[in-house]
């Protein structure tokens, strides 16, 4: 695909809110994103306040913290060119912070930076979350090849799942309650806003960029709680290019409300001997400590990720030539595909480990 002029490769614009209802799924007025222009990604503010109750109130924030509201986004429409449903974004609201602090190797905006969990003690929060429809840390040439497309799809929707305060703090007798931000009444809300490529009428006719995806998969059970060396934990996607593989590990929380998933502790000792196998043990990365990955993304960006995240980027360093190429990979003999993650595993009660497959599914055409 050749590059079309850009005005503006990513220009923020506010778009609507979305209201916060505790365990639903909120959409925007009109149930769809803006279809006119090419998109560079989407930027989401989640506000609101947490009052404390009188009595018997948290004492700590869970790990996931109060961007645990947001249980899950997702991005998905059908596309007219390729025929075809399409998911560009599915993730879990804390995951798509830490991504977004990983991407930029700066704290994305997070507050307050400290909580006061005493009697009728108010908190005002704002979390920005950045979810880009192109390959991050490239350049701008590469990502112009990669924007979404929003004009070539129907019903292009953003859907936010909300949680509820339970998936947010630990431990408590009585819930704090939720309003709007700096106010005892209302409720949070999501803020958006989008970032959009401008070349002026017409300057996209005929193009068809790349398209990347965001997907996870959790692994729970006796494959986490159970003390195992060379684990198969994770089958990897196949059918394109593979950009990184982030993993989170740690305890999930056992108290949050039915449907809605959230980590009371996160840890980065869980697994240890990780091996991304193409094939029965042949490793095409690496790692004896998850340290080890953790440490060349501060090398990459110079930020180490939370604890609990580790990330394999197989283009870290901007060449997105080097993203693994998966698309001749089919299943053998066993009908699985031999590409997959591997791990020592140091059990307890509880554990899982969340993985968050980036991929290049179409190439820009």
């Amino acid at each position: 695909m050749r590059p079309f002029p850009l005005t503006s490769l990513a220009r923020l614009e506010w778009i609507n809110n979305i209201s916060f209802s505790a365990n639903t799924v909120g959409v925007l007025p009109g149930n769809q994103l803006p279809a006119d222009r090419f998109m560079w990604g989407l930027h989401l503010v989640l506000e609101g306040r947490a009052t404390m109750p009188a009595s018997g109130g948290p004492s700590a924030l869970s790990a996931d913290g109060i961007v645990a509201l947001i249980d899950r986004i997702r991005v998905s429409g059908y596309h007219r060119g390729r025929r075809q449903p399409e998911t560009i974004i599915e993730l879990r609201g804390p995951d798509v912070y830490e991504l977004g602090n990983m991407y930029s190797g700066a704290q994305q905006l997070y507050l307050p930076s400290s909580w006061s969990f005493s009697a009728n003690a108010t908190n005002d929060f704002r979390v920005g979350m950045v979810l880009p429809f192109v390959p991050p840390r490239v350049s701008p040439y590469e990502q112009a090849r990669y924007l979404l497309d929003n004009p070539n799809y129907d019903a292009l929707k953003l859907e936010v799942k909300f949680g509820d305060v339970a998936s947010c703090f630990g431990s408590y007798t009585t819930a704090p309650s939720l309003s709007a931000y700096g106010s005892t009444t209302g409720s949070p809300r999501v803020i958006v806003a989008g970032y959009f490529a401008l070349a002026g009428p017409g300057k996209f006719l005929g193009t068809v960029p790349g398209r990347t995806t965001w997907s996870f998969q959790e692994v729970t059970g006796s494959q986490m709680t159970t003390t195992a060396t060379k684990q198969r934990l994770v089958d990897i996607p196949t059918g394109g290019f593979v950009r990184a593989i982030t993993i989170k590990t740690g305890v999930k929380s056992t108290t949050v409300s039915s449907g809605n998933d959230a980590y009371a502790s996160l840890s980065d000792t869980i697994l240890s001997e990780i091996k991304v196998n193409r094939g029965i043990n042949n490793a095409v990365r690496y790692a004896p400590l998850y340290h080890f990955f953790k440490e060349e993304l501060r090398t990459l960006t110079g930020r180490s990720p939370a604890t609990g995240y580790a990330r394999i980027d197989f283009a870290g360093r901007g060449a997105l030539g080097e993203a693994f190429d998966a698309r001749a990979l089919s299943a053998g003999p066993s009908g699985r595909v031999d590409f997959y993650v591997e791990a020592d595993v140091s059990g307890a009660a509880n554990q899982a480990a969340l993985f968050i497959f980036e991929q290049i599914i179409a190439l820009p055409s």
